[in-house]
């Protein structure tokens, strides 16, 4: 995908996915998955993303994304010892807006929502 529509995604992430975490980021130079959650649009930048991705260490140009993986539901424990928790993502809504700014290469999964940078 070209850094225009990793741009357009992101920043339609900020705006309407502003509350994802759990997201998965695989990239082309590694088969590390990194974790982290949904940019906010000061973190878009026009060739990377300004670090929410934890364990990247800083920007992730958008040519190394390989695809980001969106779960429907992200779980999370309040502290070491709590009870695992889970909040439903709103996807659809993402899903909507985004279907306003152009066309990506998504494939929704069981647990989530993949879209690819490169496919396959």
């Amino acid at each position: 995908m070209s850094n225009h529509k990793w741009r357009k995604l992101f920043l339609v992430m900020a705006k309407h996915g502003s509350d994802f975490s759990g997201i998965e980021y695989r990239f082309t130079d590694t088969d590390n998955v990194l974790f982290g959650h949904a940019p906010s649009p000061q973190q878009v930048w026009e060739t990377a993303i300004d670090d929410p991705v934890e364990g990247a260490g800083g920007p992730v140009e958008y040519k190394h994304i390989e695809s980001v993986f969106i779960p429907f539901k992200y779980s999370y424990r309040l502290h070491e010892r709590a009870s695992l928790q889970e909040r439903a993502l709103n996807v659809g809504a993402f899903l909507r807006a985004l279907e306003r700014v152009g066309t990506f290469p998504i494939t929704e999964t069981e647990k989530g929502i993949v879209i690819h940078g490169y496919k396959t």
